[in-house]
C-alpha cells in the first residue's frame, strides 16, 4: 500500500503495512537471518553500554549543575566573612592608613614597596584559594562544558549501514564483498536503532515512536557517469515493539559493465518517518556511521584493515563483468 502522508492513515492501515516482495525473499534466506541474528547480538551489547553511560553522564551533569547552582548562590548573597574582612583591610592599606603609616610607607625604600604589594598579593590569593575550596571542587564534566552546565543530549534514534554482503554460488553464509561480479546477489542491512531509556522520566524514544511509519532509502551515485545508479526503495513499514529494526535490500548488479570498465557506486541510506509534525526532533536522516565487514590483507609494510565502523562515509563497492 503506497503511503505518503499519515494524517489520511488509520493506524490499522499503518500497522498492515508489510514488505515489499523482494523484501520478503530476502527475509526468507536462512543465510540473511544468520546475519541479522549476528547485528541483533551487537544492537544489544551496544545498548546495554549507552545505556551504562547514559546513566553516568546525566548523574555528572546533575552534580554539576548542584555545584553550579551552589556557587553562584554563594558569590552573589554569600561572601565569606574572611573576604569581607580582608576587603576592608585591603582598602585600608591602599587608601586609608594612619598619617604616620603614610609617613613611614612615603619614605619607605622601592624595595620595602615592592615587598608590601608581594605580601598583599600573596595574601589575597591565599584567601581566594580557600573560598574556592569553600565551594567545592569542579568536576571534570563542569571543566569540559561551558560556565552554566547543559543537559546531557538525548540521541532518539541512530541509522547505520551494514555489508555488503555477497550470496557465493557454492552455499554457505553470505560473505563480506565490496566488489563483486556482475549478477551476483548482493544485500545491504539498512539498521534503525531508536533509544530505550526513558525522555525526561516519561517514555523512550522506542516507545513513542513504536507507531509511527518510516522509509528507508537507498540513493546511489554511478561514479563512472556521475549519474544516478540503481535505488533501493523497501515498502514503508510501522516501527512495532522493540528498539531496532533491521531492513535487508538487494542491491541491483544490473545493468552489466562494459568489459574493462567496472561500476564503481556510492550509496547513501536515508530514512523519513512519516507523517510527523513541526515541535518534534527532526524525524529524518541518514547513515553517518557504516559497519564495512571484509578485511583488508596488509599492503606495503601497512597493517591489516579490519572490519569496524566507518564514519562520515557512503557505502562503496564496485561491479566488474
Amino acid at each position: 500500500m503506497p503511503i505518503t502522508d499519515l494524517s489520511t492513515t488509520t493506524q490499522r492501515q499503518a500497522a498492515e503495512l508489510q514488505p515489499d516482495q523482494a523484501t520478503r525473499e530476502l527475509l526468507a534466506s536462512e543465510r540473511v537471518q544468520e546475519v541479522m541474528r549476528e547485528i541483533e547480538a551487537s544492537l544489544d551489547r551496544f545498548t546495554m553500554q549507552y545505556q551504562d553511560r547514559y546513566r553516568r553522564m546525566t548523574d555528572r551533569a546533575a552534580q554539576a549543575a548542584a555545584e553550579y547552582a551552589r556557587a553562584s548562590s554563594q558569590q552573589q548573597f554569600g561572601r565569606e566573612p574572611a573576604q569581607q574582612q580582608f576587603g576592608r583591610e585591603s582598602a585600608q592599606q591602599q587608601f586609608g592608613r594612619e598619617p604616620a603609616q603614610q609617613q613611614q610607607y612615603g619614605r619607605g625604600s622601592e624595595q620595602g614597596h615592592m615587598s608590601d604589594q608581594a605580601r598583599i598579593s600573596a595574601e589575597f590569593a591565599r584567601r581566594q584559594e580557600r573560598a574556592g575550596m569553600s565551594m567545592g571542587r569542579r568536576s571534570d564534566i563542569e571543566a569540559a562544558t561551558p560556565i552554566t552546565p547543559l543537559p546531557v543530549p538525548y540521541l532518539w534514534f541512530d541509522l547505520m549501514a551494514v555489508g555488503p554482503y555477497r550470496q557465493p554460488f557454492s552455499g554457505g553464509p553470505l560473505q563480506p564483498a565490496r566488489v563483486v561480479h556482475f549478477g551476483e546477489q548482493v544485500v545491504l542491512f539498512a539498521v534503525l536503532w531508536r533509544n530505550p531509556m526513558p525522555l525526561a522520566g516519561g517514555p523512550s524514544a522506542a516507545d513513542v515512536m513504536a507507531p509511527l511509519v518510516y522509509q528507508v532509502r537507498g540513493v546511489s551515485v554511478e561514479l563512472n557517469s556521475v549519474t544516478p545508479g540503481p535505488q533501493l526503495n523497501p515498502n514503508p513499514e510501522p516501527f512495532g515493539p522493540g528498539f531496532f529494526n533491521i531492513i535487508p535490500m538487494a542491491i541491483p548488479t544490473a545493468p552489466q559493465p562494459a568489459e574493462g570498465r567496472p561500476r564503481p557506486i556510492e550509496i547513501h541510506l536515508t530514512v523519513d518517518i512519516l507523517g510527523v509534525g513541526v515541535g518534534l526532533p527532526p524525524f529524518a536522516g541518514f547513515a553517518s556511521r557504516w559497519f564495512r565487514p571484509d578485511l583488508q590483507p596488509g599492503f606495503l609494510g601497512q597493517p591489516d584493515i579490519l572490519p569496524g565502523i566507518v564514519e562520515e562515509s557512503p557505502v562503496r563497492m564496485l561491479i566488474y563483468s
